[in-house]
């Protein structure tokens, strides 16, 4: 994978979207489509970037923080793979856009020439809080979904270091392997359940914006990242029901009716 923005040839994009569009469909390419990719990225409010990579042991973890010594012992920083980053889609919408037009787009990707190794759909959740001395915590949980549904969850547990100075975070990132929808659904559906912080809070971002058209949360804009805004909540109960609705309209997409997602193989 690169490490900078890929753009998708315009030209090659509007005219794969003109020609699978039905005379009666409800999209057009201006008004919602994939104009290229980014390196995928934790949202994440820290002194530097948490990429989303798939480690090759489906976990990775660092102590080294701002300074690359702790009580005088010199300790090397993990690392990057950048080839193993999963990228984001990037996608272009007007304000009114809607499901309906994201579900055309995942029925016609392989139509449109969309890589098979861009997500379609991402969500990310996180919770903040403070454990010892008032030292903050942060949870992020990504999931993310392919347009044949296969999904994979990837999650990064940061929090302040044990210095005084609390300038070097301890971070631990885990991944699943790909998952069926079913089973990633229901993994986030207990997301943060036993999560005890003081003064937890919680977010949600949605890629595209317009699955996010469903919650109520306090909406504010994310800026220099792929996440471009997030929902706010104060209260756990007022997250999960967003967060379980959220799920419910991602499950829409893929199944005509959401029992067949539920129902026992």
């Amino acid at each position: 994978m690169s490490d900078s923005t890929s753009v998708l040839n315009p030209f090659i994009l509007t005219w794969n979207l003109r020609n699978i569009v039905e005379e009666s469909a409800i999209l057009t390419p201006k008004q919602f489509c994939i104009t290229g990719t980014c390196l995928g990225e934790y949202p994440i409010d820290a002194w530097k970037q948490y990429l989303l990579e798939v480690p090759i042991k489906l976990m990775k973890k660092d102590i080294v923080g701002r300074t690359s010594r702790v009580m005088g012992v010199g300790i090397n920083n993990t690392e990057w793979d950048k080839r193993r980053v999963i990228l984001l889609p990037r996608y272009l919408q007007a304000p009114d856009s809607n499901i309906k037009q994201l579900e055309h787009v995942i029925k016609h990707w392989n139509d449109i020439g969309l890589p098979d190794d861009i997500p379609c759909i991402c969500i990310a959740v996180k919770c903040r809080g403070f454990y010892s001395d008032y030292r903050e915590v942060k949870y992020v949980t990504v999931l993310t979904i392919w347009n044949d549904s296969a999904a994979r969850i990837i999650s990064l547990d940061w929090c302040e270091g044990p210095l005084e100075d609390c300038i070097t975070p301890e971070w631990f990132i885990e991944s699943t392997p790909f998952l069926t929808l079913k089973d990633a659904i229901s993994k986030m559906e207990k997301v943060y359940e036993n999560t005890k912080r003081d003064g937890s809070s919680f977010s949600i971002f949605t890629i595209p914006l317009c699955l996010g058209y469903c919650l109520d949360g306090e909406k504010d804009q994310v800026s220099k990242s792929p996440w471009d805004y997030r929902w706010n909540y104060d209260e756990y109960s007022d997250f999960k029901d967003n967060l379980n609705l959220l799920l419910y309209e991602i499950q829409n997409i893929f199944f005509k009716d959401v029992k067949e997602c539920n129902k026992d193989e």
